[in-house]
C-alpha cells in the first residue's frame, strides 16, 4: 500500500512518543555526544549500562518535538541539541549518572586530519621496534628517532601535535604504531536535568575526594563548637560527660575536697608535697625513713633528666644525618651541572 503523500513516517512517531515516556517516567534524563563513537563501541555501552541507563540515538529534530510536545522545564535541553547526540534517562541522580556516563570513556588513538584536542607528547626512551621501515615511518612524523642496540628509540622528547591543530596522517600512523592513545572516546556528558535544575559538565565534575576531606574538617569543627559550648548532641553528650568528669576532679584535687573518687588523687598530692616542703630542711632534721623517699625521687627526677638528655641528643643526631644528606645532594646537584 503506498504511502500517503504528506504523511509523517509511524518510526517518526514511535520515536518522539519514546522520548516523551522517557521524560515522565525518569526523574533524570539529558543529552550526550557520541561523536568518534563506533558502533561496536556503542554496542558495549548499551549492553554494559543496559540496567542504569537508558541510552536511545534519536535524530534531533525528533527530541526537539518531544521536548517541545512535552513543555515545561525540558524545553530548557534544547540549547544543547546539535551535531551527534543521544538521549539519556535514568533512576541515578545527575552526578552517580555523570559519573557512569564517564566510565564509558576508553583511551583512544588521534584520526588522520582530525582536529587533536590535546597536546600529544612523545617521551624519549627505547621502543619495541628493530631496525626496518619503521625507522623512516617515525621520522616522517616528526620523530627523532634512531638506532641504539639493535633497537629503534626516540632520542628526545618532542610535542608532535599540539591542541587545535589538524593531525597529519603519518603523524597519526607513527602514534597508532607507538600504541599512544591520547584521547578517551566515549558517551561525552552534554546536560542533565532533574526537577528542573539543568546541570552542565562543569557542574557535575567535582572532585569527591577534596569534597570529602571538606565534610570532614567541617564536621571536626562542628564538633568542636559543640562540646566548647557544651551544646548537647548525640555526638558530644559522651565527650561533654568526660570533659565534665575530668573538671570536677582536677576542681575537687586543687580544693581538697575528700570525696571517694578522688581520695587516692588527693593522698598522691599531699605526698608529693610533703617530699617537696621535707626537702627544704637540713638532712639532721629528717627521719630515715623520709630520707630513703627524698633518695627515690631524686632518683627518679635524674632518670627523667637523663631521659630527657637522650630524647634531645637523638634529636639533634637526627636533623645532623638530614644535614648531612642535604650537603650530599647539593654537592651531587653540584657535580652533575658542574
Amino acid at each position: 500500500m503506498a504511502a500517503v503523500k504528506g504523511a509523517v513516517p509511524q518510526w517518526k512517531l514511535r520515536d518522539v512518543e519514546e522520548i516523551r515516556r522517557y521524560l515522565k517516567e525518569y526523574p533524570v534524563v539529558g543529552l550526550v555526544s557520541f561523536r568518534g563513537v563506533t558502533a561496536m563501541q556503542m554496542a558495549k555501552i548499551r549492553r554494559d549500562f543496559r540496567d542504569k541507563i537508558k541510552l536511545r540515538v534519536v535524530k534531533n529534530n525528533l527530541i526537539k518535538k518531544a521536548l517541545e510536545e512535552e513543555g515545561g522545564d525540558f524545553k530548557k535541553l534544547e540549547d544543547f541539541l546539535g551535531d551527534q547526540v543521544a538521549f539519556v534517562a535514568s533512576e541515578l541522580n545527575p552526578f552517580k549518572l555523570f559519573k557512569e556516563l564517564e566510565k564509558t570513556k576508553v583511551p583512544s588513538p588521534l584520526k588522520p586530519r582530525q582536529i587533536s584536542p590535546v597536546d600529544v607528547v612523545v617521551e624519549k626512551g627505547p621502543t619495541s621496534f628493530p631496525p626496518g621501515p619503521v625507522l623512516g615511518d617515525l621520522q616522517l612524523a616528526g620523530l627523532p628517532a634512531a638506532i641504539e642496540k639493535g633497537k629503534i628509540v626516540i632520542k628526545d622528547t618532542v610535542t608532535v601535535v599540539k591542541a587545535g591543530e589538524v593531525v597529519k596522517p603519518e603523524v597519526a600512523k607513527a602514534l597508532e604504531m607507538l600504541e599512544i592513545k591520547p584521547v578517551k572516546l566515549g558517551l561525552d556528558t552534554r546536560v542533565l536535568i532533574e526537577k528542573g535544575i539543568v546541570f552542565t559538565p562543569e557542574d557535575l565534575r567535582i572532585d569527591v575526594e577534596a569534597i570529602s576531606k571538606q565534610f570532614t574538617e567541617a564536621y571536626t569543627k562542628a564538633l568542636n563548637l559543640a562540646v566548647n559550648a557544651a551544646y548537647v548532641t548525640p555526638e558530644t553528650a559522651e565527650v561533654l560527660l568526660i570533659k565534665a568528669v575530668t573538671q570536677a576532679k582536677n576542681l575537687a584535687v586543687n580544693a581538697a575536697i575528700p570525696e571517694r573518687d578522688v581520695i587516692a588523687d588527693l593522698l598522691a598530692k599531699a605526698h608529693s608535697d610533703m617530699l617537696s616542703l621535707a626537702s627544704q630542711l637540713p638532712s639532721d632534721a629528717l627521719d630515715e625513713e623520709l630520707s630513703a623517699s627524698l633518695q627515690v625521687r631524686v632518683v627518679e627526677k635524674v632518670e627523667e633528666v637523663v631521659e630527657e638528655v637522650k630524647e634531645e641528643e637523638k634529636k639533634e643526631e637526627e636533623e645532623e644525618e638530614e644535614e648531612k644528606k642535604e650537603e650530599e645532594a647539593i654537592e651531587g646537584l653540584g657535580a652533575l651541572f658542574g
